[in-house]
């Protein structure tokens, strides 16, 4: 338990400095912009005119499943995302959490935070750096961090639909069962998004990380998911999770999949 309580504090001190970073570069971006729009501003009607800025969008969402009488069981998930997405740079970062047991036996266990920055060099083509840290007690994962630079291309960008790749390199620690790595790997990304009306929504994203001097070894990560209006506010949520490792701990399973409903609530 020390142990992992140690290796969640590095985890959590990894993101805290990312997220520094970030923010850091967001306050130089906002500065110059907010610089730039003003004295042109002020050149052509030589008054000032308040710049608006692009403003975070947020959203957490919850869900519980309950059994009782012939099984005993309780499933709570819960997530937090928030964005920002200005015309060169945009932050994206999530954390989420998963627990679960049945008949009183621990049955899911996982916590997981993430963050991305892009920047945007034409209308399709971006460049991004990705951290990504987990931990899944069912797995006998105490930690996954990895970190991974590259490129993005957007193959469809319209108003319904938007479909983009990415690919880079990227470095991977991790402590599963009694071992420790760090080896270097590629990371294959696709997400899809579809707006099916002004309420509804799919979207579907995979992410490939082959470990590059071994690519017997490598991890899938997988979601598709569907989200309905509610109210303004709130929306329900459907998504289907899946995690497939080639090379699991001792003991344990290469595929773990989650099907998880959640009420939205966005700010």
């Amino acid at each position: 338990m020390t142990d992992l309580s140690h290796q969640v504090k590095k985890i959590i001190a990894l993101l805290v400095v990312f997220a520094g970073v970030l923010a850091a570069q967001a306050a130089d971006t906002n500065a110059v912009q907010t610089t730039n729009s003003v004295v042109a501003s002020s050149a052509a009607t030589n008054s000032f005119v308040p710049v608006k800025k692009p403003a975070w969008q947020s959203q957490v969402s919850a869900g519980l499943t309950l059994t009782r009488g012939n099984s005993d069981t309780v499933l709570f998930a819960s997530k937090f995302q928030t964005q920002k997405k200005q015309p060169q740079n945009e932050w994206l970062f999530e954390a989420d959490a998963t627990y679960g047991e049945d008949n009183h036996v621990l049955s899911e266990e996982i916590l997981h935070g993430s963050g991305q920055y892009n920047h945007n060099v034409t209308q399709r083509f971006y460049g991004f750096g990705n951290l990504d840290a987990v931990h899944d007690g069912i797995q006998d994962l105490a930690y996954q961090v990895s970190l991974s630079p590259g490129a993005g291309y957007y193959f469809i960008k319209t108003l319904p639909t938007s479909l983009v790749g990415e690919i880079g390199p990227g470095i991977i620690c991790e402590r599963r069962g009694e071992d420790d790595q760090t080896y270097m790997s590629l990371r294959l990304g696709e997400h899809w998004d579809q707006k099916l009306n002004p309420t509804a929504k799919l979207w579907e994203k995979v992410e490939v990380l082959p470990e590059v001097t071994k690519f017997d070894n490598y991890i899938v990560n997988s979601q598709f998911g569907v989200e309905t209006a509610l109210t303004k506010k709130l929306s329900l949520q459907v998504t289907l999770d899946d995690n497939f490792v080639n090379e699991p701990a001792a003991g344990r399973k290469n595929n773990d999949a989650r099907l998880i409903s959640s009420i939205v609530y966005k700010f």
